[in-house]
């Protein structure tokens, strides 16, 4: 199921400046790996960063590593999530995408309600909850 309409009025890949995080998120809610999420979505958690076919990546920037710039080249002040979707796998014209925490969180709540609205038994089960969790 493609969750890109229901959880963010679709995608323009050609203007959407925030394509790369609307894509990554929609295979990886997709590809039902909802409990990846929520370790990514948590502060300090093992879960820097997930990825996958075709060639994107979510990935975290925890508090404590703001100041490491060695570690992390390119990354905007304040920004605490990266999406990217490699350019040779889908094509968009903003490729890269960086986040706060609060408005990578609004990006979860969409499309974790667009996930819970196309089967309400989703709503109950641990991966879910703990997502719902670390937005909170």
């Amino acid at each position: 199921m493609d969750y890109l309409k229901a959880a963010f009025g679709g995608l323009a890949p050609h203007r959407d400046e925030d394509a790369a995080v609307k894509f990554a998120l929609n295979v990886v809610l997709m590809d039902n790996r909802v409990q990846e999420l929520a370790e990514l979505a948590r502060d300090g958690s093992q879960f820097g960063g997930i990825e996958g076919e075709p060639g994107w990546m979510l990935e975290r920037r925890d508090v404590v590593d703001e100041g490491n710039k060695a570690a992390y080249p390119g990354w905007p002040a304040g920004a605490r999530f990266m999406a990217s979707v490699d350019e040779d796998s889908y094509r968009l014209q903003h490729p890269v995408f960086f986040m706060t925490r609060e408005a990578f969180m609004k990006y979860l709540v969409l499309a974790i309600d667009a996930y819970v609205a196309a089967d309400s038994s989703r709503a109950t089960t641990p991966a879910v909850a703990a997502l719902r969790q670390a937005i909170s």
